[in-house]
């Protein structure tokens, strides 16, 4: 009777260095269907929080909130899944560990990682605070050109306020802590959560990616200078850009 011949030694190493080569080869692409897949989903949800700011808007006059530390709780009758408050790359509470950037902020009894452009606020007529003067506000949906007016985005805090020469941050996650006077808050929203992009609302209630550098360009308030310090048309070159920046798109 014929003895079963089993593997050797070398031959099951060979086995073990291909399966290990196809690992290598095959994990970034599943890397990158994953954070595209995760991608998708934060569009999702931001896409659902177009009827909400269009109700809530609706029921008051057509205008936004007066103050940005109450519009979670003014829109929170609006929506029962918590799940759409959280970007899919940002999910963990900073109190719980969260990464600065890409966690989770808390305010009350609300969470998230999206945040609201401070300049859609309808605040009084003579309210500056934080450097947002009221002639620079929108106030209201009903306005020109809304496609290219962030409403809701990702971010690392409840909002935002950005300012043309407002500087990139110096690594990812950097976050300028709150002054009083909003300086630099871009970093809250240049976040690489989406391999070079973020995903946002605008206040026509289409979502779409914005490219990093891109988020200088959008018409933040009604006076805010598209063509800005850190724009192509302002003369910015990529090597003005930090570092972990400059292999990105430049606007």
């Amino acid at each position: 009777m014929r003895q079963r011949r089993g593997f050797t030694l070398i031959e099951l190493l060979v086995v073990i260095a291909i399966i290990a080569l196809l690992m290598s080869i095959l994990l970034p692409s599943l890397q990158r269907v994953r954070r595209q897949a995760k991608a998708v989903i934060c569009q999702a949800h931001l896409k659902e929080w177009g009827p909400i700011w269009s109700m809530y808007c609706g029921d008051n006059n057509g205008y936004f909130p007066k103050r940005i530390s109450v519009w979670h709780d003014v829109v929170q009758p609006y929506y029962s899944n918590t799940e759409i408050c959280f970007c899919s790359m940002a999910t963990q509470l900073y109190s719980q560990g969260g990464r600065w950037g890409y966690g989770a902020w808390e305010l009350g009894t609300a969470a998230g990682s999206f945040g609201l452009n401070q300049w859609v606020l309808d605040p009084p007529k003579t309210s500056t605070e934080g450097r947002r003067v009221p002639e620079n506000m929108w106030r209201s949906p009903n306005v020109p050109n809304a496609n290219s007016i962030p409403l809701f985005l990702d971010c690392a805090t409840i909002g935002v306020t950005p300012w043309p020469e407002d500087r990139p941050p110096e690594y990812d996650g950097q976050f300028w802590p709150y002054t009083g006077n909003n300086y630099d808050e871009m970093r809250r929203i240049c976040l690489n959560r989406h391999d070079g992009h973020v995903n946002s609302l605008f206040l026509d209630y289409s979502v779409r990616k914005v490219g990093l550098k891109e988020l200088w360009t959008l018409k933040w308030h009604r006076n805010y200078k598209t063509g800005g310090l850190w724009t192509k048309a302002g003369g910015a070159e990529p090597d003005d850009w930090p570092r972990w920046m400059r292999g990105f798109k430049d606007y």
